[in-house]
């Protein structure tokens, strides 16, 4: 292990390894608390995994909603929460998050000025047959953020290609969805991408990035990979080793931290060797290109830091597509595909047979794994999304339009599903058979199989009102359509570091490691177990973020 320099180029009291939500969450409030601390980035751009996403915080019963008239109480998010872990949680871990969840969106709201709303419309994923579970109003989302306050960094953060810029979460509701996307108020938002005003992922960290490097000025370092922990000689950590200019570019960069060093790199999506290994999967791809390379897991171990894991069967893993050509910062973009819930579209795996509702993700994840042991593979790893005409009239793929050209190379198109299966090397007498059952429920709006259509939360996300089963529509118009899918991540890993209510990574010897913290997805998800709710994971790395940096800043410096 590195050992402390002669002389550190900066010293603070708190290290945040990664500007992500929980980096930045714990590096405000440790700075409001007295420390000084830095940030630093291992990308060229702040904002890490959350810049990219969907920008939901999930606080059962937060104050937002209880202000628009929507019931909740603290008891029935309790509920809701251990129905979603399936008992693979921690209950001292689960408790504190959702005792102090409130108290930490509160702080940001008061002191950072992150602009808090109420997501509209939009269901739990259970809803209603989960105990505890709501219609509308858990999700928190920001407000419209000016980009253009962030000043120099304006240019240095990450903007999302997965989301829609410039909707708001209820204008994207209003307007009908991702299936009437066509539909949408394309004059508005094209006014504020003009003006930079973000919304999801990008808006949420452009409040925290402007509350924590240009309001508070904690001095930001990006393309500055940290290497490892230094340590002093009772195992205790000190500060870092990193890299100036890049992982392979520069010199040695140390910096101290008196206080305290918070770990959060995210998980390890873009590791494909780790992934596959900890995933339990022959291929792994993340959708998220935020240098997600399993650091947290190498420079953790390194000083004895225990690693824990829940079951990874329902977490956040999808389906999802490459448009050829396109990338973020040098690295292939990989689509998640939601196409398959809309009308007139299904999956088929590698026997021509559906699997799954393919319109509710919590359904289908834990058959992407299904294990067929007389042929000794994973039968549902390796699938296409099949749509006909119909589809093509009406909605989108990816970032393309009906009456746009699709990207050459993306997508087989044949006169007939006979021909179709032929080209993508699927039983045509399978596929036949697979389209004749499904147009025959679906006719009547219906899916005896998979039950497709009956989760409120897919039918607003993906459903179109045009039809009696929004989710639901025969494929009997050519030309007939096959895009190859494969799994993609979006950053919510089953493994991580182990650790305590402090926030404090745990030794494999049981007790907490002095001076070092992790949060956010480098943080092994005990406190929410075995399954996922979208925007647990921005909640739980502001919540622990706050508890990470409070508890640093406390502590006497080394």
């Amino acid at each position: 292990m590195a050992g402390a320099p002669a002389q550190w180029d900066v010293e603070v009291d708190v290290v945040s390894i990664g500007s992500g939500l929980g980096g930045l969450a714990a590096a405000i409030v440790a700075h409001d608390q007295g420390a000084s601390c830095a940030v630093l980035e291992k990308a060229s751009k702040l904002g890490g995994l959350s810049g990219f996403g969907g920008g939901e915080v999930f606080v059962p019963a937060n104050e937002k909603m209880l202000e628009l008239g929507l019931e909740d109480t603290r008891e029935e998010g309790r509920q809701y929460y251990e129905f979603v872990s399936a008992g693979f949680h921690s209950e001292p871990h689960m408790s504190k998050l959702l005792e102090t969840m409130h108290e930490a969106i509160a702080y940001y709201g008061e002191k950072a000025g992150v602009a808090w709303k109420a997501c509209q419309g939009l269901p739990d994923y259970y809803y209603p047959d989960a105990p505890g579970s709501k219609k509308s109003g858990r999700y928190l989302s920001v407000d419209l953020f000016d980009g253009t306050s962030l000043g120099e960094w304006q240019a240095h953060t990450w903007l999302t290609p997965i989301m829609p810029p410039g909707a708001l979460h209820e204008e994207m509701y209003e307007w009908g969805g991702l299936a009437k996307v066509t539909e949408w108020d394309y004059e508005l938002l094209g006014q504020r991408i003009a003006e930079d005003k973000r919304t999801f992922g990008p808006g949420l960290m452009g409040f925290f990035v402007k509350a924590a490097i240009l309001d508070r000025g904690i001095p930001a370092y990006t393309e500055t990979p940290v290497q490892e922990l230094v340590t002093d000689a009772n195992g205790d950590v000190i500060g870092v080793r990193a890299r100036r200019g890049g992982e392979g570019e520069g010199k040695d960069f140390f910096v101290k931290a008196r206080k305290g060093v918070i770990l959060a790199v995210g998980g390890y999506d873009h590791n494909k060797d780790m992934a596959t290994m900890f995933e339990e999967m022959e291929d792994w791809n993340g959708v998220f290109p935020a240098y997600l390379d399993g650091d947290h897991m190498v420079m953790g171990p390194e000083i004895g830091a225990a690693i824990a894991s829940v079951p990874n069967t329902n977490l956040a893993l999808f389906y999802g597509y490459q448009i050829p050509g396109e990338e973020v910062d040098g690295r292939p973009l990989w689509r998640s595909s939601w196409e398959g819930g809309c009308p007139h579209a299904i999956w088929v795996n590698k026997a021509g047979e559906r699997f799954c509702d393919e319109s509710f993700y919590k359904d289908y994840q834990p058959r992407i794994r299904e294990w067929d042991g007389k042929k000794q593979e994973q039968p549902n790893t390796d699938i296409h999304l099949i749509f006909d005409g119909s589809y093509r009239d009406r909605y989108p793929l990816g970032s393309f339009m009906p009456g746009q050209p699709l990207p050459e190379g993306m997508v087989i198109v044949a006169d007939s599903i006979r021909e179709l299966a032929q080209r993508i090397e699927v039983d045509p007498d399978a596929l036949e058979r697979t389209i004749e059952h499904f147009n025959a429920g679906a006719e009547k709006g219906e899916d005896p199989d998979f039950g497709r259509g009956s989760m409120p939360w897919a039918i607003r996300l993906v459903g179109d009102p045009d039809y009696p089963n929004p989710l639901l529509g025969p494929l009997t118009k050519p030309p007939y359509h096959a895009v190859r899918l494969r799994p993609v991540s979006v950053g919510i890993n089953s493994h991580g570091l182990r650790w305590n209510l402090d926030a404090q990574v745990e030794h494999v010897r049981g007790h907490a490691i002095g001076g070092f913290y992790t949060v956010g997805n480098s943080a092994a998800l005990l406190d929410i177990g075995g399954g996922y709710q979208s925007g647990t994971s921005n909640s739980r790395a502001i919540t622990w973020g706050y508890v990470a940096g409070r508890h640093a800043a406390a502590q006497p410096a080394r």
